[in-house]
């Protein structure tokens, strides 16, 4: 079974050879550290591609993709063309979407809100970014042609921007304001949602142009829940985002008919899978294990048939301990998620720091031998 039929069967919920494997995602990217120290283990004197610089990671490196069994090969935006970034006079890092941000600790954070005072005209008036800048799409072609021709992995599109409306809407109106407009400025919300859904939809459309029709998955990442909660209320949700959301990924598919929707969302969202489901959500991500609600087996269990799972593995200490406790977690997720198809084993967000290289490696080996069909689970 080649790898891209690997994904392909456990995406219509059968059971391949074993649980498809993903790293390099949206949601599952390899900071600095943990992949210098990969490299220097495996003696590699050159490094991957600089695919964007933050604190998820700088690299991507198809080395580590073969080394660990991964079934997928992934493409990156590019940076626009016709925008650079910036500091203004206050020595703010400023954005192409308007926001400036400082450095405070070692992490960077959104610290001027460009539509602050902003009433419903000025919405319009706003320098939004230019969303079929050439430069996003260039190169793309001689990336994804070779792999698509190859027909052996599956080719997934990682997310064009970094967050969508409900994470960008606090960003240019900040936090507070953003999400009491929703309950005291409806008119306001319902114009400025659109607008960014718009915008969004143009950097996707301008993404995909030229390679849409090759790409299997398409990646959004939107954080929709903290640790114990839907980030806003389901009702409120429902009012203001779902259908804005369904319309981006409708339109996206449209660049990209034969592609899956991949969204990633951290946090307590149970509440919200009926609604991502119906908004076209094809896999969901991050399955955070230790959020209110987000218990790997009832998951699966209320909802295996309608989605499918990707990623899981416990951040907030189950691959952060000892290697047996990685192993464990390993186990755990797969025990929940893999019968019957339907699960992509990943990690719940990035490998940061406080993961090992040693459990980098054991949850991997883990996948490629305790997730071989028929399961061996409890």
């Amino acid at each position: 079974m080649t790898p891209k039929e690997r994904v392909l069967t456990a995406l219509s919920h059968k059971e391949p050879d074993r649980v498809p494997i993903d790293v390099w995602g949206s949601a599952s990217r390899i900071c600095n550290q943990l992949y210098f120290a990969i490299a220097e283990d495996q003696g590699w004197k050159e490094l991957g591609p600089v695919v964007k610089v933050s604190r998820s990671g700088d690299y991507a490196d198809d080395r580590v993709s073969e080394l660990i069994g991964s079934d997928f090969r992934h493409i990156n935006i590019n940076k626009p063309e016709n925008f650079k970034p910036y500091k203004n006079d206050q020595g703010l890092s400023m954005s192409e979407w308007g926001w400036g941000s400082s450095v405070i600790a070692g992490s960077s954070h959104v610290s001027y809100n460009p539509l602050a005072d902003a009433e419903d005209s000025d919405i319009e008036k706003h320098n939004w970014p230019e969303g079929d800048d050439p430069g996003r799409r260039r190169g793309l072609m001689d990336i994804v042609k070779p792999i698509h021709e190859e027909n052996k992995y599956y080719i997934s599109a990682t997310a064009g921007v970094s967050g969508m409306m409900l994470d960008m809407g606090p960003y240019l109106r900040g936090f507070d304001q953003f999400l009491m407009d929703l309950y005291i400025n409806e008119s306001f919300s319902h114009k400025l949602i659109g607008k960014m859904a718009d915008v969004i939809i143009q950097i996707y459309t301008s993404y995909l142009q030229e390679v849409g029709p090759m790409i299997d998955c398409i990646e959004f990442s939107s954080d929709h829940g903290m640790q114990d909660r839907p980030l806003v209320a389901p009702e409120i949700y429902r009012k203001f985002f779902k259908d804005q959301y369904a319309r981006v990924f409708r339109e996206v598919k449209k660049a990209a008919p034969n592609a899956k929707i991949f969204m990633h969302s951290c946090g307590s969202v149970r509440d919200l899978i009926p609604d991502f489901i119906d908004m076209g959500v094809d896999i969901l991500n991050s399955l955070q294990p230790k959020a209110t609600g987000m218990d790997s087996f009832e998951l699966k269990n209320e909802f295996g048939t309608e989605i499918v799972f990707h990623g899981g593995l416990d951040l907030q200490g189950g691959i952060t301990g000892t290697r047996e406790e990685a192993i464990i977690e390993a186990k755990t997720r797969i025990d929940a998620f893999a019968p019957n198809g339907g699960f992509i084993f990943a990690p719940s967000n990035h490998f940061m720091e406080d993961v090992s290289l040693e459990n980098f490696y054991a949850v991997y080996d883990t996948a490629l031998t305790y997730g071989k069909y028929p399961l061996k689970t409890k």
